[in-house]
């Protein structure tokens, strides 16, 4: 084991990628992504009453996935890249290679069809999250999960690096 000289942070936990753990009254259940990280998890949270998930920096689908974000009230989901845009543009090759592999990034069309598995009838509010600047559209990645939903892409909002996210209320 290493050994570390960095004093532990007073208040920092490390956490089980499998194990769900509370802050105040909300509930963060860990789960599973993958990706060319060490362990990496993604999350929902849940109140009680209202489940949020997110997934981004995940490479391809999977069905624990999808069970982890069945029935939530609110997503943000990565729409990193438009593939053709991807393959098209001026990253190197092996960049390219990483990023469309299985622990790379998950593209539109990924995104769309994660969304089209779970279960919606609870959904309120879809995120397109994580877009490469270079890669990806807003209009790409919204009309990706809107065509999925049966709405106006209008209807999914976009994280951005610079503004955010405007949220709805989730009721």
């Amino acid at each position: 084991m290493l050994e570390s000289t960095v004093e532990p942070l007073e208040h920092a936990r490390e956490i089980d990628g499998h194990a769900a753990f509370a802050v105040g009254d909300l509930e963060i259940q860990p789960y599973p992504v993958p990706h060319d990280a060490r362990e990496p998890v993604q999350y929902v949270v849940s109140d009680g009453a209202r489940r949020w998930g997110l997934l981004t920096d995940a490479g391809h689908i999977t069905g624990h996935m999808v069970a982890m974000l069945d029935g939530c009230d609110a997503l943000a989901l990565e729409c990193n890249h438009d593939v053709e845009r991807l393959r098209r543009g001026s990253y190197p090759a092996a960049l390219k290679a990483r990023i469309l592999g299985r622990y790379g990034h998950l593209d539109n069309g990924a995104a769309a069809e994660l969304l089209g598995c779970l279960q919606r009838e609870r959904l309120q509010h879809v995120v397109a999250a994580h877009l490469s600047e270079e890669n990806n559209t807003p209009d790409l990645a919204r009309d990706a999960l809107a065509t999925v939903l049966g709405c106006t892409a209008d209807w999914v909002a976009v994280a951005d690096q610079a503004e955010g996210i405007s949220w709805r209320s989730i009721v």
